[in-house]
């Protein structure tokens, strides 16, 4: 169903948490997320670890948010770096998306360049205090639309805003957090998270890639949790 399709997000564990799950003999996921967390205690040296010695893909998330030539510089920092997909903020505006994704394409030729809309940390109330938006999809659809122009090679957005997003722009990839299995659902285990689904129903909207952390970081059953996704 969605096992070639999950990327394990690695965030809040320790070099020795990470080591130990990725050893797992019934560990066979292939690609992996390092946040901002992570990265800035251990460096491009994390990048280079895992995929050396545990064949993973990397999924950089670092959300970079900051004038055109800093985000640009901050990428060329990465140049030659064995990194998948890289995030960005959509709200950083076209410039800082195009000059992102210029420099990308020389430093990093094989990284995807993936949009963040809003977290999905936040709901319609958040979004109306924060930016005045009183109505989300209109806003959502804005950014995908800057995403859409500006070439990059997709987004990153809840399960609730896949279907808004492949409708009018189905060339861009989705990469959709907030996922937690049925069973933690009907238990309210969502933990920070507020616009969640599970895989299947992700999968089934049109995400390209579901990211799925403590879930499986966490989990006393890796085994049986990664039956429930092929």
């Amino acid at each position: 169903m969605s096992l070639n399709k999950t990327i394990v997000a690695l965030d809040q564990m320790t070099i020795e948490e990470i080591e130990n799950f990725l050893s797992l003999p019934e560990n066979t996921l292939e690609t992996v997320k390092i946040g901002l967390e992570l990265f800035v205690k251990h460096g491009p040296e994390l990048v280079i670890k895992i995929h050396n010695q545990f064949k993973k893909k990397i999924f950089l998330d670092l959300k970079l948010h900051d004038i055109p030539i800093t985000v640009s510089r901050a990428i060329y920092s990465l140049k030659d770096l064995p990194i998948d997909f890289l995030t960005v903020h959509l709200s950083g505006g076209e410039e800082m998306l195009k000059s992102a994704l210029l420099e990308a394409r020389k430093s990093i030729p094989n990284c995807k360049i993936m949009g963040v809309s809003f977290l999905t940390s936040l709901e319609a109330k958040d979004l109306n205090s924060l930016f005045g938006i009183t109505n989300p999809e209109v806003a959502f659809l804005r950014l995908f639309q800057m995403a859409n122009k500006t070439k990059i090679d997709g987004v990153i957005c809840s399960p609730q805003e896949i279907v808004l997003l492949k409708k009018d722009f189905p060339n861009l990839l989705a990469i959709t957090p907030g996922i937690r299995f049925i069973d933690e659902i009907k238990a309210e285990i969502t933990q920070d998270q507020k616009r969640v689904s599970t895989p299947q129903e992700a999968i089934n909207l049109g995400a390209d890639y579901i990211v799925i952390g403590r879930s499986l970081t966490q989990t006393k059953n890796l085994r049986q949790r990664l039956l429930e996704l092929t």
